[in-house]
């Protein structure tokens, strides 16, 4: 991992390595913590929400797939475990504009003791947060991926700071 001025890049060389860098991120999101991702298709931004929901300890990790033919998945958080955040996983892939997102309640979405993960989140960049974590894949190879993590705002930027530095 290094640090740039466009944000920290992150190279991981498999699957386990993508859903490893969601894990920190999930970990350390704090309630109320947009998370924005972007790359082509097969990059690996369900990994990486796969990887955010172990993060955040959410009680059905096996529930996390792509939501792009419903708009939202929800993965609960586990009662009574202070650890675990409810994550709300969007893809606005298949959405003409962000009409469909403002019907799915995304504003109050952002309001809620949850992490809110975006895949393809520029579609609907007029109703995302000022303060959220942008996430960009890109693949190399097969299974080599280079993540760059740029974070718009305090929260964010205290976010981006913990997952570099509890990389391993």
């Amino acid at each position: 991992m290094t640090a740039s001025q466009e944000g920290l890049e992150i190279v991981t060389r498999s699957t386990d390595e993508t859903v490893a860098l969601g894990r920190r991120i999930g970990k350390f999101a704090k309630a109320g913590q947009c998370i924005a991702l972007e790359g082509m298709l097969g990059t690996g931004k369900t990994q990486v929400v796969r990887g955010i929901g172990l993060g955040a300890a959410v009680a059905d990790i096996g529930l996390v797939n792509s939501p792009s033919y419903v708009l939202l998945n929800i993965y609960e958080a586990v009662p009574g475990n202070p650890q675990s955040k409810t994550v709300y996983h969007l893809d606005a892939y298949r959405v003409k504009n962000s009409d469909a997102f403002a019907a799915v309640g995304f504003s109050e979405l952002l309001e809620q003791e949850g992490i809110v993960a975006i895949e393809w989140a520029s579609r609907v960049s007029d109703l995302l947060p000022e303060d959220l974590l942008l996430v960009q894949g890109n693949a190399l190879d097969d299974t080599t991926r280079r993540w760059r993590l740029i974070a718009y705002g305090p929260q964010s930027q205290a976010l981006a700071v913990a997952v570099m530095e509890n990389s391993t």
